[in-house]
């Protein structure tokens, strides 16, 4: 926790540094995320909204820091010997992505420019609501998961590499890219959970 506190400190301080070089930014976005079990895996859809900070360094080099809130989303329904079961995930975390860009000028209004960088990541709130439902009484039974709760084998805290490429058009931007998570996210030993996945989204240059 103490790491996730620093992190958004520093965000923020670049944020209220005075910089007239500084382009602050309104981004938000589709982006599925893939969780890799050690022996299979599921499918979230995710959606993101946050706020970005670009500044200028030299040569065309850039660094963007921000902060965005993720929201991800599963649904499956199964059949059961004498019932359906409906399970469905919902995931709230917070990301700070730390972005180093080369921009491309294409005339006087368009520039490209491709970005690696580290994604932080922490999740707020995880849980499965689980219904099922006979077959024959229509009678259903709703629990409810907690994925974080006492005695959970999940890790809040991620790290993901990532890298894209940002399309600016005047002040409208889009963008896309890929991230991949570097921490294994279950602490027992009989298992590993990894995420990954493509995200594609627009922003607009305050």
């Amino acid at each position: 926790m103490k790491k996730i506190i620093a992190i958004v400190a520093f965000v923020a301080a670049m944020f209220v540094a005075g910089n007239a070089q500084a382009q602050m930014s309104v981004r938000f976005g589709y982006a599925p995320e893939t969780f890799t079990y050690s022996s299979f895996s599921e499918n979230y859809n995710g959606f993101f909204a946050g706020v970005f900070n670009t500044f200028d360094l030299k040569n065309g080099l850039n660094f963007t820091p921000g902060v965005q809130a993720r929201y991800n989303m599963r649904s499956e329904s199964v059949s059961l010997a004498t019932a359906t079961r409906t399970t469905k995930d919902a995931q709230f975390l917070v990301e700070v992505p730390l972005a180093v860009s080369y921009g491309i000028a294409l005339g006087n209004n368009l520039k490209i420019s491709p970005f690696i960088g580290p994604m932080v990541t922490f999740a707020l709130s995880g849980k499965s609501t689980i219904k099922d439902t006979e077959s024959i009484s229509g009678y259903t039974t709703t629990n409810t998961h907690d994925w974080y709760g006492d005695n959970s084998n999940l890790n809040r805290l991620n790290l993901s590499a990532m890298g894209g490429v940002n399309v600016k058009y005047v002040r409208l931007n889009l963008f896309a890219g890929y991230q991949m998570g570097l921490l294994d996210l279950n602490k027992s030993d009989n298992g590993t959970l990894k995420t990954s996945g493509y995200f594609i989204g627009l922003g607009y240059d305050l």
